[in-house]
């Protein structure tokens, strides 16, 4: 990790980056990925294409490099079945675990209208969450 670093680090939590660096691992993002980690909480998340990242040796990175599976559809189809197969810290989601899960996924029109809701939904989320950060800091500042 450096100070004042541009790339951000993704470790087991796949959620909020772990730190920041400047180089990277990956040279080339002008594909979807789909984050998850390997050997802590069973988290997954979607990275769109060209955000630069740096995974560590605790987060899994998947693309997919066809334009039959919608990236982030799959990135919950995969937290499903995770949780069905029953990934967690003691069960670890190595890539060859990751590699046995199949699924089904229907026609890419369907898969890109839910991964559009998804992402309403998950919009509405990141603004709800601003909203009860400055409420809260509002608060603080009254007592």
């Amino acid at each position: 990790m450096v100070e004042n670093g541009n790339v951000p680090v993704y470790s087991a939590n796949v959620l909020e980056p772990f730190g920041y660096v400047d180089e990277l691992l990956i040279t080339d993002f002008y594909l979807d990925f789909v984050l998850w980690g390997i050997d802590g909480d069973w988290l997954v998340s979607f990275m769109p294409k060209d955000n630069p990242f740096y995974p560590t040796d605790h987060c899994g990175a998947l693309r997919c490099k066809t334009d039959k599976v919608n990236a982030r559809y799959l990135a919950h189809v995969l937290e499903r079945e995770g949780k069905k197969v029953g990934f967690s810290r003691n069960y670890r989601a190595s890539i060859d675990r990751i590699k046995g899960i199949t699924f089904y996924a229907p026609d890419i029109n369907e898969q890109n209208k839910v991964a559009a809701k998804v992402a309403e939904l998950e919009s509405k989320i990141v603004e709800s969450k601003k909203t009860i950060g400055s409420l809260a800091k509002q608060n603080c500042k009254a007592a």
